[in-house]
C-alpha cells in the first residue's frame, strides 16, 4: 500500500516489494522488537494491550522523540570509541551476568561510529570529485573553492570534534542523518538547545 496510500505515499518499485517479501520479512519473523516483547510480558500484560487500554510504543519502531544534548560538540566519534573500547575493557564476564550483552551493545555502537565517519567520507570524496571536475573545465572557482572546503569539513567531522560554526552544523547535520536514516522519520529527533550548543562556536 505504500505506492497508493492517499498520506505519506512513497514510490516503491516491485521489485524492491518481492523482495522484502521474498528475504526482509522471512529474515525478521520471530526476530522483530515486537515479538522480543511480547515474548517477555505477562498475560495479563498481553490482554490489557489486545483490549486497547494502551497502544504500542517500540513495539513496532525503534524509540522516537529524542532531544541530543551537547555531547557531539565537544567530542568526535573517534574520541568516543575510546571510551567504548575502554568500556569493553573493563567488562566483568566472570561476575557480570549481563557482560556479554553489554560488550555486544558496546560493539555495535563502535560499529555505527564507523559507519557515520565513512559516511562523511563519502561525502569528501563527492566533494572533491566535483571540484576536480569543475577546475578542469575552468568553471567557478569560487565553487570550487566552497567544494574543497566541504571536503575539508566533511574529513574533520565527524571523526573529531567540530573547531568551528561551520564543522558544529555539519557534525549536527550528520549525526541528525545517521539517526533518520536508521530510525522512522516521522519519530521526532530534534537538536535540542541548538543556540546554546552552537554559541561557542
Amino acid at each position: 500500500m505504500l505506492n497508493t496510500r492517499e498520506l505519506q505515499r512513497y514510490a516503491v518499485s516491485e521489485n524492491d516489494i518481492q523482495a522484502y517479501a521474498r528475504e526482509v520479512i522471512p529474515y525478521w519473523t520471530g526476530r522483530s522488537m515486537r515479538e522480543r516483547i511480547f515474548g517477555h510480558v505477562p498475560q495479563s500484560w498481553r490482554a490489557l494491550y489486545e483490549a486497547g487500554l494502551f497502544t504500542e510504543f517500540m513495539e513496532q519502531r525503534a524509540p522516537g522523540h529524542t532531544a541530543l544534548d551537547g555531547k557531539i560538540y565537544s567530542a568526535g566519534l573517534l574520541d568516543l570509541k575510546e571510551r567504548i573500547a575502554e568500556e569493553i575493557s573493563g567488562l566483568d564476564f566472570m561476575n557480570d551476568p549481563e557482560a556479554t550483552d553489554r560488550r555486544e551493545e558496546l560493539a555495535a555502537m563502535a560499529i555505527s561510529c564507523d559507519a557515520a565517519i565513512v559516511f562523511a567520507e563519502r561525502h569528501a570524496e563527492l566533494a572533491e570529485q566535483m571540484a576536480a571536475e569543475m577546475a578542469e573545465a575552468k568553471r567557478s572557482p569560487e565553487r570550487v573553492a566552497e567544494l574543497l572546503r566541504i571536503a575539508e569539513v566533511c574529513r574533520h567531522v565527524p571523526a573529531h570534534a567540530p573547531r568551528n560554526f561551520w564543522e558544529a552544523v555539519q557534525m549536527y547535520w550528520f549525526v541528525h542523518l545517521g539517526t533518520i536514516t536508521e530510525l522512522n522519520g516521522w519519530d521526532a529527533m530534534n537538536p535540542g538547545h541548538f543556540d546554546q550548543h552552537l554559541q561557542p562556536f
